[in-house]
């Protein structure tokens, strides 16, 4: 007869749990820099087990967190596709941890928010062995496009189940050019859309759910601070769709700031030089990371859109 803590023995032999692993070599990828790669932070029944790559800087010290999350229409892209200049980034003092998450080739919407909480509640274990030595009472997302999209959410506190597993407080939120209100996006009777193909079905069919995984319907007061940019010339995902974001947070009394990205297509492309958004987006950071530090903060219009 299987009993219960022969079964428990079984999947703990097959797929031992995350949380218990030890964690990989240090590699050296980028000056002045740590990288831990390939670390198991899920693993779902049914599923491939899902990894984070982890950058620090070299000195040892606490390291502040920025938790990153790709692109490609939730339907394509990994923790590595990416153009971040990490050798920049933990130069200034922040470690990156860069999430994969499943795609709609494997599982519906909520399945990808869920694998956000799963690798953050991993990074509040974890982030105090001495290899990584992150801080993680609280952290900043910063995604892009579809990855922006799922920050938001859970930035704004969707689907954070009610484990018992302590999971980082989420101090700010960097959304690069992500769909916001997704029954706005594109035909509502196609269903190969890349929205249709995260919620399971044409949106006009499935409205409770495209409301459901769009971050301006959970815009709320307690909300992170969120810093927005977006390209002018965005043909894949409109500009529109992050002015109302902006301005759903800012109405909800909320802080939002969208900066607008004159040329700039989406993923930055027709942009010379992207340097100045990642300092600004360190900027961010540095001001929220660091508890009571305070910022000049430029005059907004209502939607949060710098003047």
């Amino acid at each position: 007869m299987i009993t219960p803590a022969l079964l428990a023995a079984l999947r703990e032999a097959v797929q031992p749990d995350p949380l218990g692993q030890p964690l990989p070599s240090a590699r050296t990828l980028y000056p002045g820099a740590r990288s831990y790669c390939d670390i198991e932070f899920a693993a779902a029944e049914g599923y491939r087990p899902l990894l984070l790559d982890l950058h620090r800087p070299a000195p040892p010290g606490r390291a502040r967190l920025l938790v990153y999350l790709h692109g490609g229409g939730w339907m394509r892209g990994s923790r590595r596709r990416h153009s971040l200049p990490l050798a920049e980034i933990t130069a200034a003092g922040f470690a990156v941890a860069c999430l994969d998450y499943r795609l709609t080739g494997e599982a519906l919407f909520p399945a990808q928010l869920d694998d956000v909480h799963a690798g953050l509640r991993w990074l509040a274990a974890r982030g105090d062995d001495p290899e990584l030595d992150v801080e993680t009472s609280g952290v900043v997302l910063w995604g892009e496009s579809a990855g922006g999209h799922l920050a938001a959410l859970a930035g704004l506190g969707v689907h954070a189940d009610a484990q018992d597993a302590p999971s980082p407080t989420i101090t700010g939120v960097v959304d690069w050019f992500a769909p916001a209100d997704l029954p706005a996006m594109g035909d509502p009777a196609d269903p190969h859309t890349r929205e249709a193909r995260l919620v399971g079905g044409p949106l006009g069919q499935r409205p409770a759910e495209a409301r459901a995984a769009s971050p301006v319907v959970h815009a709320h007061r307690g909300a992170p601070p969120f810093l927005i940019m977006h390209g002018t010339e965005d043909s894949l995902v409109p500009l529109a769709q992050s002015r109302t974001l902006a301005e759903a947070l800012t109405l909800a009394g909320a802080e939002a700031e969208l900066i607008a990205v004159p040329g700039a297509e989406h993923g930055w492309f027709g942009t010379d030089d992207t340097g100045p958004l990642v300092a600004r987006v360190l900027e961010f950071a540095a001001r929220l990371l660091p508890a009571g530090t305070p910022s000049d903060t430029p005059s907004r219009t209502p939607s949060g859109e710098k003047r």
